[in-house]
């Protein structure tokens, strides 16, 4: 259930986003060892989609996010690190949001980068009744095992590699958020019959 309109404000599912982690993972977020050129991510297929053919150049201190506007000149921003210490020495990288300077992981934004703060941005989970929060937890649990299956159905088979121990974790979880989310869509129903 959605709430209504007027709790509406932008959502982290209708900006287009860098993920720092996603970077990583792509190899985008390291220096270069010698040439400092900056990298296609049309390489990398569904990725490189949502960020609009945007070049990265990564230098010890930060990106520099390069991309060519509509007229086809060519626009630049740095986004410098920030960071923080771990627990067991090292450090963890974030960026420094060009509008507050606090460190996130996350800039939205295509032509002016900023974190989900500065933008105002909610999760669209944020605007559902609980009931269905549940739903969705529980079925992103059902397709991480395997096969989404209606609610109530029994769960998949343990995937090859996965301990019993996690299985069964996640079993116990997938039966007590179905069982909130019916006790959940009851206490809705009952509270409409009230009035």
């Amino acid at each position: 259930m959605v709430r209504p309109c007027r709790y509406a404000t932008p959502k982290v599912e209708e900006w287009r986003a860098i993920d720092l982690a996603e970077l990583r993972r792509l190899g985008d977020a390291r220096p270069h060892e010698g040439s400092e050129g900056w990298k296609d991510p049309g390489d990398h297929m569904e990725y490189a989609r949502r960020v609009d053919k945007l070049g990265v150049v990564a230098k010890s201190d930060g990106l520099l996010f390069v991309r060519r506007d509509d007229q086809g000149q060519l626009g630049q921003l740095f986004v410098p690190f920030v960071f923080s210490p771990t627990k067991f020495g090292g450090q963890r990288t974030w960026f420094r949001c060009p509008g507050c300077g606090t460190g996130c992981r996350v800039l939205y934004g295509t032509n002016s980068l900023r974190c989900g703060r500065c933008r105002g941005l909610k999760y669209q989970s944020q605007y559902q009744a609980a009931a269905f929060r549940h739903l969705d937890r529980a079925h992103k649990i059902r397709r991480r095992l395997g096969k989404p299956s209606a609610s109530g159905d029994p769960l998949p088979p343990k995937p090859h590699r996965m301990r019993w121990r996690t299985y069964r974790r996640l079993e116990c979880l997938v039966l007590r958020l179905e069982t909130a989310r019916w006790a959940a869509m009851s206490a809705h129903v009952n509270r409409r019959q009230m009035r």
